[in-house]
């Protein structure tokens, strides 16, 4: 409490006396109560990193290497894990990570259009293989391009940055600042490609260099302008490209598992293309209710006290 004394006039037939008399204001000053820090500790963040290494490994060695799941009844499987699994990673660190998706999106999201495009240029200059016809290619385009893409994105080259976001506790000031944690996600982005793809068969020999050059490209809308979003644009783009113009993978298995006369291929296409369609439905479904859930509310909610 502050105390201050005014002096005015008296309000009285003559002025010239100038009598004063004293007044006294007293002050209540507002002591605002909220939290400081709500970052986690890099602890939690090292958790949630070795979380998903271990469970994206698992994934593909399971589905693919130990069931010979059909690709498209694989995929289900995976993106199933993966979704549930990103999206609880990004509600529980909602409004941290708030600032890592929003500033400089549009200049990701160009620069990601930037890189998808190169990648897709150099998949056109390899040479071609055949694709399906009528809906199972438009089905194939959708799956096994646009939402296999995006969904690798968001595990391979988004949740690393996100993670580099928190070990450095939100803080990319200054130039030295913004290089580590483009450094730092591009490491732990290597590091999480690479265990992923050590679940693929395919990927166990040198061909696990495809992989990660790929990484290297997908990282950089992060390294340019610190949001990782544009890197969804570049991966589903390559995705997509492969799907048209390269169905089987190419020499770089773009899309594995790559399905030859040893693969088992367990399961319906007709199965599993019945059950990608609810899946996306219902996807789609609950990140809309996840999203209006997250809508930003006042993040410095705070309690007043007089």
């Amino acid at each position: 409490m502050t105390r201050v004394t005014i002096r005015t006039p008296l309000p009285r037939a003559g002025w010239e006396q100038k009598e004063m008399r004293a007044v006294t204001a007293v002050l209540h000053r507002t002591r605002v109560i909220g939290r400081t820090d709500t970052t986690p500790a890099k602890g939690s963040a090292i958790l949630w990193l070795g979380t998903a290494g271990l469970l994206f490994f698992l994934v593909p060695f399971i589905g693919t290497d130990r069931l010979g799941l059909q690709p498209d009844l694989y995929y289900l499987g995976y993106f199933t894990v993966a979704v549930a699994f990103l999206a609880f990673f990004a509600s529980t660190h909602a409004s941290v990570l708030r600032p890592l998706w929003t500033e400089h999106l549009w200049q990701s999201i160009l620069v990601g259009a930037a890189a998808g495009t190169a990648l897709a240029l150099g998949i056109f200059a390899q040479a071609a293989t055949p694709h399906p016809e009528g809906w199972r290619y438009g089905f194939q385009v959708v799956w096994r391009g646009l939402v296999y893409g995006s969904v690798d994105a968001l595990t391979l080259y988004v949740f690393p940055a996100a993670v580099a976001f928190l070990l450095m506790r939100g803080n990319r000031q200054g130039l030295s600042r913004k290089v580590a944690f483009a450094g730092v996600a591009l490491v732990l982005s290597l590091l999480v490609t690479t265990t992923y793809h050590l679940g693929y068969s395919e990927y166990r020999d040198d061909t696990m260099r495809y992989p990660e050059i790929g990484a290297l490209v997908a990282n950089v809308p992060t390294a340019l302008t610190g949001n990782p979003v544009g890197a969804v644009l570049t991966h589903s783009t390559m995705h997509v490209a492969a799907v048209v113009h390269q169905n089987e993978g190419g020499q770089a298995h773009m899309l594995p598992p790559t399905v030859t006369t040893d693969y088992p291929s367990h399961g319906s296409s007709d199965l599993a293309a019945g059950l990608a369609a609810g899946w996306l439905l219902a996807t789609t479904g609950a990140v809309v209710l996840l999203v209006r859930r997250q809508r930003p509310t006042d993040p410095s909610a705070q309690e007043v006290a007089a």
